[in-house]
């Protein structure tokens, strides 16, 4: 057998190989869907006798009889179709994509006391399982257990989102356009495996008028989501403090930007985060491509949001240091992002269930960085129906997006739509 017939066969086998893992998961994704149903329309049966059991509020919720188990299950998908033109001048079709943009469960409640909480959530869109990254279908998202010690203070051991900029904290499910910004795309810590801290404290007796004071601790792999073993002490540190001078928003309303709860009076928080991730293996640190020498990288974070009778604004900053962004095999260069991005927003309600939204969002490498990554604009402007708040609601947006390449500029408009629905 030849050399050549040798490689063909090896490769031919690692084809087999990928593909029968991708349908491994989606067999154990599937059998565990099936399950859950399984195990949910069980539930149901057993207690049709005592409705107190079972709740429709924010998800299917399940009781045990003593109340010392909870289970709250939730769905949600968002179904997209986008366009993108050749330029600004020339309309005619560049792109056109329809696209299951997101599918998720998550899975979440307490076992044997309220204090011990627990977050389980599976991804199952392409986008959500960072193959073309990772090398493999990672459909786990969160899988984080919470120890409660306080209502204004618990920790945490597992895999979740890292306290960096609060566009990436807010769910994909309950942004204010159909999807974040380049900025967070560029900058954002995303999810980790490790521990974290979070206490608040409130100057007063009324949290919803007195101000209140945060902070969110992290130390976790550095590497990203379901991280492959490494020796090493070299990890990811995160912190980030929040001050609300005016007390808190009603409903949690600092997690999402639209002000869907109609403020009676003037609310808002500022921000800022840092992280240091030493030795960073991937060009954004927790996610990107894997770079062919270890970095170690800075990200710090400013933002906040006002809201007041339907109108809302957020704002945010951010900014990566490295000392040495490019690396190379000797024949190649891979880089790291380094340089800073603007994010700024607002959105009015100008009838009751739809919102107007502008957004102004810009990155920009620094000039070592340029040659091999580009700085972009972008102008969107957004239209949103919410029919059941966040939980179902139908989008449009147009965007006018401006990608600085080298030797010239190039801008081109991208127009999108998206139909949310979850429970």
């Amino acid at each position: 057998m030849t050399v050549f017939q040798q490689y063909i066969h090896i490769r031919t086998a690692a084809t087999i190989a990928i593909v029968s893992v991708h349908h491994l998961w989606c067999a154990l994704s599937f059998l565990m869907m099936s399950l859950i149903l399984v195990v949910s329309a069980k539930a149901q049966e057993e207690v049709v006798e005592n409705s107190d059991n079972l709740r429709l509020t924010n998800g299917i919720n399940f009781f045990t009889s003593d109340s010392a188990m909870m289970l709250t299950l939730r769905f949600r998908m968002q179904n997209q179709a986008s366009l993108e033109s050749q330029s600004a001048r020339d309309l005619s079709i560049k792109d056109a994509q329809f696209t299951i943009r997101r599918v998720r469960m998550r899975m979440n409640g307490f076992v044997v006391s309220p204090q011990l909480t627990y977050l389980l959530q599976l991804g199952f869109s392409r986008s959500d399982t960072d193959f073309e990254n990772s090398g493999f279908f990672n459909v786990l998202r969160d899988a984080m257990i919470v120890y409660r010690v306080q209502p204004n203070l618990h920790f945490g051991i597992g895999q979740g989102k890292l306290p960096g900029n609060r566009e990436r904290v807010i769910s994909s499910g309950e942004q204010q356009f159909i999807d974040r910004s380049i900025v967070n795309r560029t900058f954002n810590l995303d999810r980790d495996v490790g521990i974290n801290a979070y206490y608040s404290h409130t100057f007063g007796d009324t949290p919803s008028l007195h101000p209140r004071l945060s902070v969110r601790l992290a130390v976790a792999t550095g590497m990203g989501r379901s991280p492959a073993p490494r020796i090493s002490d070299k990890f990811l540190y995160a912190a980030r403090l929040s001050f609300f001078p005016l007390g808190n928003f009603s409903n949690n309303g600092d997690y999402y930007v639209s002000d869907l709860a109609f403020e009676k009076s003037p609310k808002f928080y500022i921000a800022a985060a840092a992280a240091r991730n030493d030795n960073a293996l991937r060009s954004g640190g927790t996610i990107g491509t894997t770079l062919f020498e270890a970095r170690s990288m800075d990200n710090f974070f400013i933002d906040g949001i006002f809201k007041y009778a339907g109108f809302s604004f957020y704002g945010e900053y951010a900014r990566r240091f490295m000392a040495q962004p490019l690396s190379s095999d000797g024949t190649s260069i891979r880089a790291a992002f380094a340089g800073d991005g603007l994010n700024l927003q607002a959105g009015y309600f100008v009838a009751e269930n739809w919102e107007v939204s502008a957004r102004y969002s810009s990155v920009e490498p620094v000039p070592e960085v340029k040659p091999f990554l580009n700085g972009q604009t972008q102008y969107t402007l957004c239209l949103t129906r919410f029919l059941n708040g966040h939980r179902v609601k139908v989008q449009g947006d147009l965007t006018y997006n401006i990608l600085r390449t080298l030797p010239a500029e190039q801008a081109s408009w991208i127009a999108r739509f998206q139909v949310e629905l979850g429970l």
